[in-house]
């Protein structure tokens, strides 16, 4: 091929095609078939391919698992040994053209390249006379670099669907109906997926559950740790824990995960129907009961989970009247910013609050972010935000 053919711009517009059609492709193997199949047939003008093959690892041996692709009489080997001399000059520049003295099992006037985590797959083309040693570098490197860019992207947006899908499932699908009380909670994360949870669970006609909690980091390690709370709070309730055996037990589990995030601060209490209320804060902005004659914080408890395995927790305790409100948040309510840095702040909460605090639980809510946007802008939020409010209803409701 003549040099002056290569038409770069012509080259990735074609390539950009290309890219186009293996998007949501996750499978190596599956995305290596088509570029084998692609390069052959629509690339061989511009880079002087003849055939092309493609081999993965298996016990020690590179075996062919598509191909020949291409016009090419010359015999292509079925199997080659991954100790081959070849193969450690290909380990050392991932790319490489045969053209001099190394004999490879293919033939020289040939072009290889690794791809694959662990190198574990080889796309080879065999070439016309005529190539261009740079161009055939630049197009090959270009190739093997987006190649394992797209594979990382794909497996990225595979993780963050996971983690998604987690999260989604952990989050109530609809508020609890618990007799005398209005309850409502809403979640909004900084990102696709957050750290933050709620949980509400009707035990029986007598008592509810509930939780707010903050893992630490975003994505799939938060998300797996929020699940791992929801799920330990879970089975402590099913089976009849006290609620500060829950809570110890809960911290022992999240100090030995393997997770790169292992940190979660923590409310958890039960209500009972009467209005007496047993909860542990475990390092977490106190909830606010706000009663006729003034407010309360619930701040009794302990440390955040996870950063000591014998950390030893309080039991708080509380009561609510008729036409008490109790509202939980996460700190990513509190820390919202204006253009000025300045931060939203617990008193404009109680603020808020107090000024909504005879609508429904969900207009409470409604309205706390609903402030937090009008302070800080429409901008996405820098952390997660969370609000549950539960309201006991008074007799004239």
């Amino acid at each position: 091929m003549d040099e002056q053919r290569f038409q770069p711009k012509i080259f990735y517009r074609k390539f950009d095609s290309l890219l186009m059609r293996i998007e949501g492709i996750t499978g190596m193997r599956d995305m290596l078939s088509l570029m084998l199949d692609e390069f052959v047939q629509s690339f061989k003008d511009d880079l002087n391919i003849t055939s092309g093959c493609m081999y993965r690892l298996k016990f020690g041996q590179f075996v062919l698992v598509r191909g020949p692709i291409g016009e090419d009489s010359e015999k292509w080997p079925e199997a080659m040994p991954r100790t081959d001399q070849v193969f450690t000059i290909l380990s050392q520049h991932k790319s490489y053209i045969f053209a001099g003295e190394e004999s490879p099992p293919w033939g020289n006037n040939s072009i290889a390249t690794f791809l694959g985590e662990h190198d574990e797959f080889l796309l080879v083309f065999r070439l016309h006379e005529g190539w261009v040693r740079e161009t055939l570098q630049f197009s090959m490197n270009t190739i093997r670099s987006t190649l394992n860019l797209t594979r990382s992207t794909n497996r990225f947006n595979a993780d963050m669907q996971e983690a998604f899908n987690i999260q989604k499932s952990l989050l109530p699908e609809k508020d609890p109906t618990f007799t005398g009380y209005d309850i409502s909670g809403r979640s909004v994360p900084a990102e696709r997926v957050g750290g933050d949870l709620y949980d509400f669970n009707v035990l029986d006609e007598a008592v509810l559950s509930f939780a707010i909690g903050d893992a630490s980091g975003h994505g799939l390690p938060a998300a797996l740790l929020a699940r791992d709370v929801i799920t330990g709070l879970r089975m402590g309730i099913e089976k009849e824990m006290k609620i500060s055996g829950v809570i110890g037990k809960l911290n022992r589990v999240i100090h030995q995960s393997r997770l790169s995030t292992r940190f979660v601060s923590l409310v958890y209490g039960e209500l009972e129907h009467n209005g007496t209320l047993v909860y542990i804060n475990a390092g977490h902005p106190p909830p606010l009961l706000f009663k006729s004659d003034g407010m309360i914080c619930l701040d009794v408890g302990g440390t955040i989970l996870g950063p000591l395995p014998d950390s030893m927790f309080k039991r708080g305790f509380a009561f609510m009247d008729p036409g008490d409100t109790l509202v939980m948040f996460t700190d990513g309510i509190l820390e919202v910013t204006d253009s000025l840095g300045d931060m939203y702040g617990e008193q404009r909460l109680i603020d808020t609050i107090v000024d909504n605090r005879h609508e429904t639980s969900k207009l409470i809510t409604e309205h706390i972010f609903q402030s937090i946007r009008e302070f800080g802008g429409e901008e996405n939020l820098e952390d997660d935000a969370t609000v549950t409010v539960i309201r006991r209803l008074s007799g004239s409701e």
